[in-house]
């Protein structure tokens, strides 16, 4: 059978070859921890080149998140020790990041050694934190 640049044979068939790419590092070349990652939104995009701008050790990390919050047009709400919710961080900011359609929350965490601040998207393991950033907002705003 034939077939040209643009087909590929296909049990006895010829059908159009498939244009676009998806690279996908293999599981077997990732790290034990590493698990596969969706990407971020873009508000947490923002937050973080945000973050990139601020100097988190010479500021300190509650300032370099709430300048950070300033530049993408959030709000800093709190900070709190990480102590039982993440063995990776030392502490972990709460931003809001909207307040339409019952808030849209990122969390920034500073690392251990106290030197790198990362922007995530709250998980099972923050969901607690998460409704509480969400009853915190639902006060400041009768206030």
């Amino acid at each position: 059978m034939a077939t040209d640049a643009t087909s590929t044979p296909v049990h006895d068939k010829v059908q159009p070859a498939s244009t676009s790419l998806s690279v996908t590092q293999p599981t077997s070349l990732r790290r034990p921890s590493e698990a596969p990652r969706s990407p971020m939104a873009l508000d947490l995009v923002e937050l973080d080149l945000a973050l990139d701008l601020n100097d988190v050790g010479g500021n300190g990390f509650c300032e370099a998140v709430r300048e950070a919050a300033k530049r993408v047009n959030g709000e800093f709400l709190f900070d709190l020790p990480a102590s039982g919710l993440l063995d990776d961080a030392q502490r972990i900011a709460v931003v809001c990041l909207s307040r339409e359609h019952g808030g849209r929350f990122g969390l920034v965490l500073l690392s251990n050694d106290g030197d790198q601040a990362r922007t995530v998207e709250a998980d099972e393991t923050t969901a607690d934190l998460l409704r509480f950033a969400k009853a915190f907002v639902a006060v400041l705003e009768k206030l």
